[in-house]
């Protein structure tokens, strides 16, 4: 029996106004999460693990996006629903949230734990007879090798998921994304805009594609700027934010990994001040969401290379300290990011990612 305190007509009406542009969650009141969490403790004390599942399904939409998934509330939710599918034996919706879990840690920073998570997700979903999502969640572990510092074996992934999708398949945009930030590591700039163009054109086929398309135009603009056609380059970052402006409160990450972006061009051109602007958007766009250390740790590098050209000594050895602090809580080689600073920076790719 569903707890009599537990109220799926309010849930609901809250479940959508989360969900709506320009509501970031930021913006909400704590006793409206604590509904959730009364709801969430009364299914728990009852053991009621349909309705767990039923409650996690309910925040699909705000958990699908990045915003939110770092907040500790939304967090256990998640957690507490995966447990309940496994206690059910409701192997289908265990493999989706263990995905959906898998999304969340990566966009994080934690991606060591993410590549198991997607392992399992892969694993479950081939039992149930299910290849190609199966092969999405094998192809996630591929953004989380790289950000590892192991490109060998992300394009080994890459590789097999490629020979797997037709190439006239939309979804086929998505590893060719990610084969062309492996391009972009290498120094080879003109191949990574090659496919990021292919990408680009695939994922606008897509149905519900904006966000995509967004994080895409964004890797385009970096691309374009490192090789030398800046005007361009900032037309394209116009075009990637516009698109996120339309979901205000809702992607916030994507912005701020936008902005971040569009930040170390003007950082190039000498355009400190104008730089510091867009870090500073970034970073506050992601600071109050939870532990989105991967990409604090980039916004303090950028700044650590902004004051640098400045001659502001103090304040780079401040924001180089935060980089390794923000790394040490991710478990991230700071060995393995002085060698790829190096590498990148003599090959004119860009700050590590």
């Amino acid at each position: 029996m569903v707890p009599s305190d537990v109220d799926w007509a309010e849930l609901e009406s809250l479940a959508e106004k989360l969900a709506e542009p320009g509501l970031g969650p930021g913006s909400v009141p704590e006793v409206e999460w604590g509904i959730i969490e009364q709801a969430l403790d009364a299914l728990l004390a009852e053991e009621h693990w349909e309705g767990i599942i039923r409650l996690r399904g309910m925040f699909t939409p705000l958990l699908a996006r990045d915003t939110a998934g770092g907040l500790p509330l939304l967090q256990r939710l998640d957690d507490t629903a995966i447990e309940s599918a496994r206690r059910t034996d409701d192997i289908a919706e265990l493999a989706h949230l263990l995905g959906a879990k898998g999304h969340n840690l990566h966009r994080q920073g934690y991606h060591r734990e993410a590549i198991e998570v997607f392992e399992e997700s892969a694993k479950l979903y081939q039992e149930i007879g299910e290849p190609f999502q199966s092969l999405k969640s094998y192809y996630m572990t591929s953004l989380c090798h790289r950000a590892l510092g192991n490109r060998v074996r992300a394009d080994q992934v890459l590789s097999q998921v490629l020979q797997q999708v037709g190439e006239d398949n939309p979804w086929r945009g998505n590893p060719l994304q990610v084969m062309a930030w492996l391009a972009q590591d290498d120094g080879r700039l003109v191949e990574a805009e090659r496919l990021l163009r292919e990408a680009l054109s695939l994922q606008e086929q897509c149905p519900d594609s904006d966000i995509l398309v967004a994080g895409t135009l964004a890797d385009l603009g970096e691309v374009v700027g490192l090789q030398g056609r800046i005007a361009e380059a900032k037309e394209i970052f116009q075009r990637s934010l516009s698109i996120l402006g339309k979901y205000a409160g809702q992607y916030d990450r994507q912005e701020a990994r936008a902005k971040l972006k569009l930040a170390e061009l003007l950082m190039r051109q000498g355009e400190h001040e104008q730089a510091l602007h867009f870090l500073d958007q970034a970073d506050d766009r992601v600071r109050g969401y939870g532990h989105y250390y991967d990409l604090l740790w980039r916004i303090e590098l950028a700044r650590a290379f902004v004051y640098l050209r400045q001659g502001r000594l103090g304040s780079v050895i401040r924001k180089l300290r935060a980089v390794l602090r923000y790394r040490r809580e991710l478990r991230l080689s700071n060995v393995m990011l002085a060698k790829q600073l190096v590498t990148r920076l003599r090959a004119g790719t860009g700050l590590p990612r």
